[in-house]
């Protein structure tokens, strides 16, 4: 979890799009912008556009997209 914490690069409590895009990069993965924005679209539930890092409901939402989607398992 502290992984999916340190995409939160401007340390504002939320991921953005950007954010998202640029870790999944770092991971070598390909259409980046896609992924994020699809991402986001499914985690976020109150629809501000980021997926809220203190948001406990969120964090587990985006750690369960990430495994089946793109195959990446994040421990607790």
């Amino acid at each position: 979890m502290e992984w999916i914490r340190g995409i939160d690069a401007n340390g504002d409590g939320k991921i953005s799009r950007q954010e998202l895009r640029a870790a999944l990069k770092r991971l070598g993965l390909r259409c980046t912008t896609l992924r994020s924005w699809l991402a986001v679209g499914r985690i976020d539930r109150n629809q501000n556009h980021l997926i809220d890092s203190d948001d406990e409901v969120e964090m587990k939402l985006l750690v369960e997209y990430m495994k089946k989607h793109w195959n990446i398992v994040v421990d607790d």
